[in-house]
């Protein structure tokens, strides 16, 4: 394993406990397959990553204080101003793909963004250069998804897709549930692979901050959970705050995750975000078995997949809520007829029951209807269920009543 502490920065224990409080924008570093340059409003040059020597052929120490005019050519800078105008609040990182930013014939793929009155500017070299059309490869792959009949097969489409476009192991869709905790809900992967498919993983895989930055950082690419990572200099300027790599593509990975994933066997990752309304649904999640790195185009190609997969999803899961909610208050329509009819549901139970496994999948059904009680599959028994009503009796009136802690419910 290669030692990626920095001596300059601070030091954060591998201690799978602290990873809520992991300041994961500050970890001072950059990923060695790309370069940085930050400056302030005005195009002074503040920080440089190490690496701008091996990349750009820069001495990093020498360009600190520098306009960044001094270091890059006229035309680079004006074109990397017209990028900056660009960004805006949906819009909070521009590119260039396969630039000669040295004016040499050397290309480069290009982010920009601002960050704390200051612009960020990160370099890869263009790895990738067959004139190939990147952005064409999405339109087939969605057309694939917008046919699937429903969220299930939409997901499944989309994890093959990912999967073309990324050449990972494993790819997978990984649902956020409300408590923070993720549900595998689609999987490809090789055949030699354990299976995750339907596994439900802790919350603390995958921290708060680090959700949170997925909503403003859709892709995130680690290359290779043992490269060497290139220190930010200076580490601790004037201001007192280490450089802020919020919307960096090429981030430092903080070393409770690289741990976390060296645990899994996993050389390299690529996680891009789902989101819905605003919120972050869920995730592809996706594995190597040995480093890998994809080109910044290929990447954006990815991140461009996503958003439109998003789109697609949310009008899928709008469309099926609305079947569901349809058809279980038809179903409560029905049962209230009965009701007023005089008729007992436990008579009728067996036939109620049927009715609702083709609506909500479920362990067990219980129903308790004029002292009598009848149940099937995993269920409480009556004693419990009686307790399980006292409770429900002084939760607020309304059509349904959900929980995922039934048995703390029923313990109260």
């Amino acid at each position: 394993m290669k030692n990626e502490s920095l001596e300059t920065t601070p030091r954060y224990d591998v201690d799978l406990t602290n990873c809520d409080r992991e300041p994961i924008h500050l970890l001072g570093g950059v990923q060695n397959y790309g370069c940085l340059i930050a400056t302030s409003a005005d195009f002074m040059i503040n920080h440089v990553s190490e690496n701008l020597r091996e990349i750009l052929k820069i001495d990093p120490d020498a360009v600190i204080g520098k306009r960044l005019l001094d270091v890059l050519p006229e035309k680079t800078i004006h074109d990397l101003r017209t990028k900056l105008q660009l960004l805006n609040a949906e819009t909070n990182s521009s590119r260039l793909f396969g630039y000669d930013m040295l004016e040499n014939g050397e290309l480069f793929d290009i982010s920009v963004h601002a960050q704390d009155q200051k612009y960020i500017f990160e370099f890869e070299p263009k790895r990738e250069t067959d004139n190939r059309d990147e952005m064409s490869l999405v339109q087939p792959l969605l057309a694939r998804v917008k046919r699937a009949k429903d969220v299930a097969a939409a997901c499944n489409q989309a994890a093959l897709a990912i999967q073309a476009l990324s050449g990972f192991d494993r790819v997978m869709v990984y649902k956020f549930e409300d408590d923070g905790t993720g549900d595998v809900v689609s999987e490809r992967r090789q055949p030699d692979m354990e299976p995750f498919l339907g596994l439900r993983f802790p919350a603390s895989d995958i921290p708060k901050q680090a959700r949170a930055l997925y909503l403003r950082n859709m892709l995130r690419l680690i290359s290779d959970v043992d490269g060497v990572v290139s220190p930010i200099l200076p580490a601790a300027p004037i201001e007192g705050q280490p450089l802020d790599l919020s919307l960096a593509v090429t981030r430092a990975v903080s070393p409770i995750h690289l741990e976390y994933l060296r645990n899994m066997g996993v050389a390299a990752s690529l996680s891009v975000s789902i989101i819905k309304d605003g919120q972050l649904w869920g995730l592809f999640a996706c594995h190597h078995n040995t480093p890998r790195l994809i080109d910044f185009e290929r990447r954006t190609a990815i991140e461009l997949f996503a958003q439109f997969f998003s789109y697609e999803l949310m009008q899928k899961i709008d469309f099926e809520t609305r079947l569901e909610s349809q058809s279980l208050r038809k179903l409560h329509d029905n049962l209230m007829i009965k009701l007023s009819g005089g008729t007992n549901l436990v008579n009728g139970f067996e036939v109620i029951a049927g009715e609702l496994a083709g609506l909500i999948a479920n362990d067990g059904i219980a129903v308790y209807s004029d002292g009598q009680y009848a149940a099937q599959g995993e269920a409480p028994t009556e004693e419990e269920f009686r307790k399980l009503a006292s409770v429900l009796n002084i939760e607020p009136t309304g059509d349904v009543f959900s929980t995922n802690r039934l048995i703390e419910l029923g313990s109260k």
